[in-house]
């Protein structure tokens, strides 16, 4: 078993494609003179292997990433090297260290968990909005639940609202309503689309806005998993039943993230929004915002301290278990020193690569006493994770990506939000089951392995 273990490890694979290029170099050279020419293209890749290799190692990412790359490079000396390098060039821009801003007092908030319910408020706010209506989103897809937002921002409009809406150019590829949106901006609405679908190496395609922020008068926000789609009602039903939810917070935290939103709409330009209301009230939520622009992730950071420090229950709702060595080691220490892990994750995959990821992690977690469970009636899209008495709700997937790659945003809070996420948690815990593991002969592992590597770039 442990020789099975080393061999599918990574330093393994990594160690032995490199010799194994190695080998092939001096081999050509050495012994097939006739093939000098094709010795000396070899010899350049792998130069160029090289070079990309001791960039990425003399950089500051983490580990995983860097395996990741690792394993890319040597599978595929040049395309993947002049993949990195673009890559690099696009991350290079990078200065700032993560900045976690300081609490928000909220007069009150509400707690949904569906997406049918948290939609139908946020319609309903829209409607009675007089000053702004903010809206970012991953996605923003054609269909019924758009359609009455749509009637009600028509009318918003007519009524001398603002009206800006930022989506994201590849999670709404091919669903957003461009006529819809072409009839806004001529009533008077700014649209914009993150990061559209362009060709390398000018594209950011590996950079998303996967935020979910729905801001009104600087007085409400929503923050949560929920976008602007049917599936996220249950309307239709791809995965089935489509577990998702949020909150709706008044007060301070509405200001924050309404100039969140300016900030990434190119209407305010400092690094992170400072205003806040004076914390003279109960209710304080610290909000969390990442991009691939800070050095770091504020969520990774704050997950991990609040793992590392929990004696109860450590509580997650993910739809991919795909992450980083320090979220993985904190829940790992968490179980073995007694306190109660349990995750839910789908049962119903949207994404079948990435669960074959998901599922390496199940093993790896469950075997060292982490409850995983599948949430059997469809799909667990829901975001959050409980600490003891602080929990975590927001856009971010307990992955990789959503810690380091993406734009995500999220709010840090106490013990009433956190009862009522555990709440829920035990309700689909209810529908859930514990997770199996199963025996899988060594290609599938190969497999899985390969695919858990490269997992942080894809």
């Amino acid at each position: 078993m442990r020789l099975l273990k080393f061999i599918f490890s990574r330093f393994f694979i990594c160690i032995t494609v490199i010799a194994a290029l190695t080998a092939a170099i001096i081999f050509l050279c050495v012994y097939i003179h006739s093939l000098l020419p094709a010795a000396a293209a070899v010899a350049l890749a792998y130069a160029i292997s090289v070079a990309a290799a001791l960039s990425l190692l003399a950089g500051d990412s983490p580990s995983e990433f860097k395996y990741g790359w690792l394993t890319l490079i040597v599978a595929l000396p040049v395309a993947g090297s002049v993949l990195y390098f673009i890559s690099y060039i696009s991350r290079a821009h990078r200065s700032r260290r993560d900045v976690l801003p300081p609490p928000a007092t909220c007069v009150s908030y509400e707690y949904f968990a569906d997406g049918a319910t948290l939609l139908d408020r946020l319609t309903a706010l829209i409607s009675a909005a007089n000053r702004q209506v903010y809206l970012e989103f991953y996605i923003l897809s054609k269909g019924h639940i758009w359609g009455a937002i749509l009637r009600e921002l028509k009318k918003a409009l007519a009524r001398g609202v603002e009206v800006k809406i930022i989506y994201d150019g590849l999670g709404s590829a091919l669903r957003a309503p461009k006529r819809d949106f072409k009839e806004l901006r001529k009533a008077g609405a700014q649209i914009k689309t993150f990061n559209r679908l362009l060709p390398l190496p000018v594209s950011r395609l590996n950079f998303r806005d996967h935020r979910k922020i729905a801001a009104i008068d600087r007085k409400a926000v929503f923050i949560g998993g929920v976008n602007i789609a049917d599936e996220y009602a249950n309307l239709s039903s791809p995965h089935g039943y489509w577990k998702d939810g949020g909150a709706l917070f008044f007060g301070g935290l509405a200001e924050y993230y309404s100039d969140v939103f300016l900030q990434a709409f190119g209407e305010k330009q400092s690094d992170c929004p400072q205003y806040m209301h004076p914390l003279t009230e109960k209710l304080e939520f610290r909000p969390v915002v990442d991009d691939p622009v800070t050095k770091g992730s504020v969520c990774e950071d704050l997950l991990a301290s609040a793992i590392y420090s929990a004696t109860e229950r450590i509580y997650v709702f993910t739809p991919y278990l795909c992450m980083g060595d320090k979220l993985k080691d904190a829940l790992l220490f968490a179980a073995r020193r007694g306190a109660e892990v349990k995750i839910i994750i789908p049962h119903i995959p949207d994404k079948k690569l990435t669960f074959a990821v998901t599922r390496t992690y199940c093993e790896e977690l469950a075997a060292q006493g982490v409850k995983i469970f599948e949430f059997t009636p469809g799909f667990m899209h829901f975001k959050g994770v409980i600490c003891d008495d602080k929990a975590l709700l927001g856009s971010y997937n307990f992955d990789y990506r959503s810690m380091r790659l993406n734009y995500e945003c999220g709010v840090l809070g106490g013990a009433p939000l956190a009862e009522d996420m555990a709440r829920d948690f035990e309700s689909c815990l209810a529908l859930s089951a514990e997770y199996e593991q199963k025996k899988r002969n060594a290609a599938i592992r190969f497999i899985q392995c390969f695919l858990r590597l490269i997992a942080p770039l894809v």
